[in-house]
């Protein structure tokens, strides 16, 4: 059973050209910056034990942020849906805290200020998460 971080994104209309530019744009940004801060700790990691010896590349641990193909099947009012597994069978906890934290403050808030007036919806499995307006970023309930 893996785990995996889902988001949904609602308003009454649907994004134009330009904000599925500047979305797509924030998402080669973020998907970048992730790999290359997972890169960096990977020796690290299986050193400790953490990630297997087999591990050439973050990639081959973690999945990218993204979004499930607009395709015009979604809800009335979603516009943007997607999950990502977090979870990584043969590695120890920290890639994937890593993961949570890029995405719950860094990915997830740079989206929800690209889109104003997007409600959003963003769960870990069944922990649904919050947005904390002062830190700008998702937080899990207590």
């Amino acid at each position: 059973m893996g785990i995996s971080i889902y988001y949904t994104a609602r308003r009454d209309r649907e994004l134009d050209g330009q904000e599925l530019d500047r979305v797509a744009g924030i998402l080669l940004q973020e998907n970048a910056e992730l790999f290359e801060r997972l890169n960096r700790r990977l020796p690290a990691w299986k050193e400790e034990g953490i990630v297997p010896e087999y591990v050439a590349d973050a990639g081959e641990i973690c999945e990218e942020f993204g979004f499930y193909d607009v395709d015009g099947s979604r809800d009335p009012g979603v516009v943007l849906e997607g999950s990502t597994k977090v979870s990584h069978g043969d590695c120890g906890i920290e890639p994937m805290l890593a993961q949570l934290e890029h995405y719950m403050g860094s990915t997830l808030g740079r989206l929800r200020s690209a889109l104003p007036g997007t409600e959003w919806d963003v769960h870990v499995d069944d922990q649904t998460l919050i947005w904390d307006e002062e830190s700008r970023e998702y937080a899990f309930t207590s």
